[in-house]
C-alpha cells in the first residue's frame, strides 16, 4: 500500500508571537491555536524547500485582498515534501533548524 506524501517545516514561533499574536486563540481547553496556511511552490527554493507557512489571513483581510487591497503576509517557514515509502523521515532530515 503506497504511503502517499509526507511534509515537515520548519515554523519561526518568535515572528508568530511578534507579528500574530493577536491571531493566537485560547481554546476551551486551555490550549492556544493558530491557524496556519501553506501554499506549494513551481519549483523548490534555492534551500529545496517545496512550499511555504504563513499565518491564515482574518475573514477580513480576505474580502480586502479580494477588493485589491494589499495585506502583507505573515511569513512563517518553508519546509519540504517527501515521500513516505522512500525518503528519509522529518527526524532525519538534517537542514531544518531545530
Amino acid at each position: 500500500m503506497k504511503q502517499g506524501k509526507s511534509r515537515s517545516m520548519s515554523i519561526c514561533l518568535s515572528d508568530i508571537k511578534t507579528m500574530a499574536a493577536d491571531k493566537i486563540v485560547k481554546a476551551k481547553n486551555g490550549k492556544l491555536y493558530i491557524n496556519v496556511s501553506t501554499w506549494d511552490k513551481d519549483e523548490p527554493d534555492q534551500f529545496g524547500n517545496d512550499f511555504s507557512v504563513e499565518v491564515s489571513p482574518s475573514k477580513a483581510e480576505t474580502a480586502r485582498r479580494k477588493e485589491g487591497e494589499k495585506v502583507n503576509r505573515i511569513f512563517i517557514g518553508n519546509g519540504k515534501i517527501w515521500e513516505s515509502e522512500t525518503q528519509a523521515s522529518p527526524d532525519e532530515v538534517e537542514d531544518l533548524p531545530f
